[in-house]
């Protein structure tokens, strides 16, 4: 079942997003309490949209997370953050979030996302019609 992401659900979605990328490939170092930090900093900016998805248990398999932001004369919108339970993946969950997300947000043409270049996030994305920007690329600074 597909619902519209809510403050209430957040520890489920920390607790999820620890264990996803806390595993291969990502490896990354998460903090229970930074994750929900995170989250519920991008889940309480203007214009987000979240939705999550659940088992027919009621326990969280996954969810994605963004927010519309303006630019020139219309919408774009900014996927920022997007997992599915590591035991749940490639059966379908990923891509019946992304579809809802975009049913949900219909009147948007534009969309876009960072992940790792040559992940297996980016094989997904790409198989939804997502592909690398041709003119921008992301700088950081150490």
């Amino acid at each position: 079942m597909i619902s519209v992401m809510t403050p209430d659900r957040l520890d489920a979605c920390a607790e999820l997003y620890v264990e996803v990328f806390r595993a291969p490939p990502w490896d990354e170092t998460w903090r229970l309490e930074d994750a929900r930090q995170r989250l519920s900093d991008f889940l309480g900016a203007p214009r987000s949209r979240g939705l999550c998805l659940a088992g027919p248990d009621g326990v969280l398999l996954g969810f994605a997370l963004g927010r519309r932001e303006r630019y020139q004369d219309e919408d774009h919108f900014l996927l920022q953050e997007m997992c599915v339970r590591p035991d749940q993946q490639g059966q379908g969950h990923g891509s019946a979030l992304l579809e809802a997300l975009t049913a949900d947000l219909a009147d948007l043409r534009h969309w876009y996302l960072t992940t790792m270049r040559d992940g297996p996030a980016a094989a997904f994305y790409a198989r939804h019609g997502f592909q690398p920007a041709a003119r921008q690329g992301i700088f950081v600074r150490p």
